[in-house]
């Protein structure tokens, strides 16, 4: 990510061969990143904690699907026991990030798809949602309420008591194993489970990327895309390391709108998949029949929001979730529509 033009001109300049760089610098696009900052500011933005909602707005919860068997089947063999009793509890969703608008507007352009004022708060079923790609998975709520009508919410008895659980079971195998916890600073605030994070004030920054060679951006990229794949044999100095290094940068990262930065293949694959052939997955046979009308479609499909789920526990889980909306669906600020995929490596 890089916060200026000159910077990434900068950079890229220092990697790639003179004739590649103009073409390098053609694949930038804008994004939004989070910076942690120390005021935790009512209807800022947040990753983790709790939302700050109105009245009139519940913690949403997850509903009760119908087929239980079927998606905790998934989870395979002894987790799909506790995956259906999961289910069946219709416990809230964890709360994974609230974000003001009028910040994002602030930075300009690049947030000119969102709505400009209020809060898009997200949330996310991190036990289930792995294994049930989809809507049910997550809930995004555009909240519109002026300042003066939230308050900063307490997190739900029933997840406490989740996380609380949580935190038992992880200590017992822990000392069954001989394992010992991370050494963790004094006064740090306890780390995450699937159930929350802890909370983290963001401040939003605009920023340029470079796409992923897994994105649709990458791959509709033209020249770039044959080069990098005629170099992916090559020595330290080859294009298409260089590309990965300048790109993917540090590693996992959270992002508001922008180009999705893959663990497998571009996320929106896995919305058209669920949204339009009403399935998990495509079998081998399956997605070779229909593989070019899925990346046709994908094209229709938005990078919400991106978060790193580490990043968001502030220990050590594992993956991305991608919260995924059609660009129509965005003009129409219909959020209900949001599609979240899980993804690790």
């Amino acid at each position: 990510m890089f916060d200026t033009p000159p910077q990434a001109h900068q950079v890229i300049e220092e990697r790639f061969a003179p004739n590649r760089v103009e073409m390098v610098a053609a694949a930038l696009r804008p994004a939004i990143v989070f910076s942690e900052k120390r005021d935790d500011k009512l209807g800022g933005s947040r990753i983790g904690g709790t939302p700050d909602l109105p009245k009139v707005i519940e913690w949403p919860r997850r509903p009760v699907p119908q087929h239980i068997d079927e998606i905790a089947k998934r989870a395979g063999e002894p987790f799909d026991a506790d995956l259906g009793r999961h289910l069946a509890a219709g416990l809230p969703y964890a709360f994974i990030a609230q974000i003001s608008l009028a910040e994002a507007a602030g930075l300009g352009d690049v947030a000119k798809p969102l709505p400009d004022a209020g809060r898009l708060l997200f949330f996310y079923d991190l036990i289930a949602g792995p294994f049930d790609t989809g809507m049910q998975s997550a809930k995004v709520i555009w909240d519109r309420s002026p300042a003066e009508a939230i308050a900063h919410t307490s997190t739900p008895d029933s997840l406490v008591t989740a996380a609380s659980a949580y935190r038992t079971m992880i200590d017992d195998t822990n000392r069954q194993y001989g394992i010992q916890p991370d050494t963790r600073p004094a006064g740090a605030p306890l780390p995450g489970t699937p159930y929350g994070g802890p909370a983290r004030p963001m401040a939003l920054k605009a920023v340029l990327q470079l796409p992923s060679f897994s994105s649709l951006e990458f791959q509709a990229s033209g020249q770039l895309v044959t080069i990098y794949d005629q170099t992916m044999i090559g020595g330290v100095q080859a294009f298409s390391q260089a590309y990965d290094s300048v790109s993917q940068g540090a590693g996992p990262v959270s992002l508001l709108l922008g180009a999705p930065v893959p663990e497998q293949d571009d996320p929106r694959y896995d919305a058209v998949i669920v949204n339009d052939y009403k399935t998990q997955s495509l079998s081998r046979a399956d997605w070779a029949k229909n593989r070019d009308t899925v990346m046709e479609k994908a094209k229709d499909w938005l990078l919400l929001l991106q978060i790193d789920v580490p990043g968001w526990m502030q220990d050590s889980g594992e993956g991305t979730i991608y919260f995924l909306i059609r660009d129509k669906d965005l003009q129409d600020r219909a959020f209900e529509r949001v599609v979240a995929v899980y993804q690790q490596t």
